[in-house]
């Protein structure tokens, strides 16, 4: 039993170590052993039937002992297992050598059997050399005793002897026949486990998402996985043994000059080595990939180079998305130009005596406000676009272009003297002066100043083209925006001419009304610009929904009623027609307050605001629609006088009924 719990628990060992360290330290352990009850054995049987020498005996016993001892503590020793199998090879050589010479003529062949014991002992150890010095050793003592001719004493104690080294030899054959049986499984297991972890390691490779490929310690191919195939071109089978430089081919992105191959580097360092940035794989159709790889060398146990592992990625989406981050970390998006953290960097890295003169100049759009609220955000951004590809067309090609807020653009013109920005600048007003947009002219204000000086402040120049552009922007304002006005007016009427039209008669109808209230010159005149600007809030209306032939959808209906505000934002950034904004705001409000857009009711809403709403709707009433037939005079008087208190301003209705239709 206690043999069995030993042998098992050995084993236990073994396989969870997986060497044979432990095994050879058990075939040590049984070898001493049987050695020492063999010889003691035999020893014994010579004293009782040969009547020996008891000192003798025990003498012979003693060495036996002292070598078992010895080959027990050879085999514990922390030494390297060829230093540990060369002195158990002497000793085993020193015991034969000693069995034979004190004891063969007494028990004869059982000498040889315990040479066999030996011979298998050093056999299970696996080991060459040892099996070759425990054979010399066992042939030269044969050669020995048969060149002397020895003669056993007594025959019957060579039979007793080898009966129990016979006995002996067949634990000997037991345990051998045990130990390489399970020897044998954990081969069988070992092989198993390494088809397992070889299949479970290929599957890796195959599903990892990075190209990977394994080399010897020359260099060349013994793997590739699907990825690292398709990056480079090149198959499995037909790349083994294939040098790595052949199939990985790296070229800089820049230069286009090659790369060294970062495997070289690993074999000549030992470390792990990491792809350079801006490095192209040119694969085997001559298709260029921008990759990221880590090469890492495979060492054995004492540390040596036995092969490397690459392990790379196809990063040109990441570089692109890299290129993108860094691309709009210094443009602006609308444009394409640079933004205000691109040019406050150049301005600074640019500030220096080599570039001198620097001239800044400051740029900023009129009239943008109006055009989104007119026109829509979407009409404001081409006008942006518009002018940014003029500033583009004119400038040189080292000139810096930046658009540093919503309609500012600031140019840095380094090397470039007052004389030559004048005339620069000049051929840019020319050319952003022609911008369009559905037919409204738009303009820019320009302020620019040079650096001559190295001493002079940078930042003071730029203060200095700012407070230009401000200056030249307040004296240019007024007309500009009331010509973008005036142009969006006629951009409306070309847009749809029936409002032209209606603006005219609606222009007539006001400037009647204030007459029949007896108003000044200067009051019937903004009575008769407040009928024609009136529905310039339409500007900003689907032009498919002011010209349809068909009866308004609620949402259609929805998108006319914000016309009074468009037209308010319109004529509140003005100074000539600012007076007006709150009438044309206003002049869709009810008497009732069931009007809009902010609900206002009676004295709450601007007496012009008055005037224009009956104006407007008698004129509506009376026109011809595509959805809707025309009221006759009477009808249209009529239905004014239906809704004078509710709708309309009674005392306005009446004096419109009686002193302005009574005229026409």
């Amino acid at each position: 039993m206690l043999f069995k719990n030993l042998f098992t628990e050995y084993y236990k060992t073994a396989e969870d170590t997986m060497v044979l360290k432990n095994e050879n330290n058990l075939v040590s352990f049984f070898g001493s052993m049987l050695l020492l009850i063999g010889a003691i054995s035999s020893l014994l049987s010579l004293h009782y039937s040969l009547h020996l020498d008891f000192a003798k005996i025990w003498f012979g016993c003693f060495v036996m002992f002292i070598l078992g001892l010895l080959v027990l503590f050879i085999s514990s020793m922390n030494i390297s297992e060829g230093v540990k199998r060369y002195m158990l090879s002497a000793t085993f050589s020193f015991y034969l050598g000693f069995v034979s010479m004190q004891y063969f003529e007494y028990i004869g062949p059982a000498v040889w059997i315990i040479a066999i014991i030996i011979i298998a002992i050093s056999l299970l150890y696996t080991d060459r050399n040892m099996l070759i010095i425990i054979l010399t050793t066992t042939l030269l003592i044969t050669l020995y005793f048969a060149y002397n001719n020895f003669e056993f004493k007594n025959w019957a104690i060579f039979y007793q002897a080898e009966i129990v080294t016979l006995l002996i030899l067949a634990v000997v054959i037991t345990t051998i026949h045990m130990i390489n049986k399970k020897r044998t499984e954990i081969i069988r297991k070992q092989f198993n486990d390494i088809n397992k972890s070889e299949e479970k390691l290929k599957l890796t490779l195959e599903s990892v998402g990075d190209g990977v490929i394994t080399m010897d310690e020359h260099g060349n191919i013994e793997l590739m996985n699907p990825i690292a195939q398709k990056l480079t071109g090149w198959y499995n089978d037909e790349s083994k043994g294939v040098s790595i430089d052949t199939i990985f081919n790296l070229v800089n992105e820049y230069t286009r000059e090659k790369t060294e191959n970062p495997v070289k580097l690993v074999f000549n360092t030992g470390e792990i080595v990491e792809l350079a940035n801006h490095t192209l794989l040119i694969s085997r159709d001559g298709t260029e990939k921008s990759i990221e790889d880590t090469v890492a060398p495979i060492k054995d146990k004492s540390g040596k180079i036995i092969g490397c592992v690459l392990v790379f990625r196809d990063s040109s989406e990441k570089k692109e998305k890299q290129r993108l981050v860094e691309y709009h970390s210094y443009h602006d998006q609308l444009t394409g130009l640079y933004n205000r953290r691109y040019f406050e960097e150049e301005l600074k890295r640019l500030d220096t005596k080599r570039n001198l003169p620097i001239t800044i100049v400051y740029a900023d759009v009129n009239g943008l406000k109006i055009v989104n609220d007119a026109l829509g955000h979407d009409q404001g951004d081409q006008l942006i676009q518009n002018v940014a590809e003029s500033l583009k067309a004119v400038c040189r090609a080292d000139d810096i272009i930046a658009r540093v807020g919503g309609d500012e653009f600031m140019i840095l013109l380094p090397k470039t003297d007052k004389i030559i920005s004048d005339n620069l600048i000049e051929r840019i007003i020319s050319t952003t002066n022609q911008i369009e947009i559905m037919g409204i002219k738009t303009s820019v204000s320009f302020g620019w100043d040079t650096k001559d000086n190295e001493n002079c402040l940078v930042m003071n120049i730029v203060k200095s083209a700012e407070e230009l552009m401000y200056q030249k922007k307040i004296l240019n304002s007024s007309s500009k925006r009331n010509g973008i006005v005036t142009s969006i007016l006629n951009t409306l009427l070309i847009k749809s001419p029936r409002e032209e039209a209606h603006s005219l008669r609606v222009s007539m109808l006001c400037e009647e009304i204030g007459m029949a209230y007896h108003l000044k010159t200067d009051e019937l005149k903004a009575l008769s610009i407040l009928g024609k600007l009136h529905d310039i809030g339409k500007i900003g209306i689907d032009e498919s929904i002011l010209n349809s032939s068909n009866k308004l959808s609620d949402s259609e209906f929805a998108q006319i009623k914000k016309h009074s505000e468009i037209g308010y934002r319109l004529l509140g950034s003005t100074i000539e027609f600012n007076i007006l904004a709150d009438d044309v705001l206003a002049h869709h409000e009810r008497w009732d307050g069931a009007g809009y857009p902010n609900g206002l009711k009676g004295d709450a809403i601007s007496w012009n605001a008055r005037i224009l709403s009956i104006a407007d709707s008698y004129d509506a009433m009376v026109s011809e629609r595509s959805y809707k037939p025309s009221l006759s005079q009477e009808e249209a008087i009529e239905e004014i006088r239906r809704n004078a208190g509710t709708q309309f301003d009674p005392e306005i209705a009446t004096v419109f009924i009686e002193k302005v239709i009574g005229k026409l």
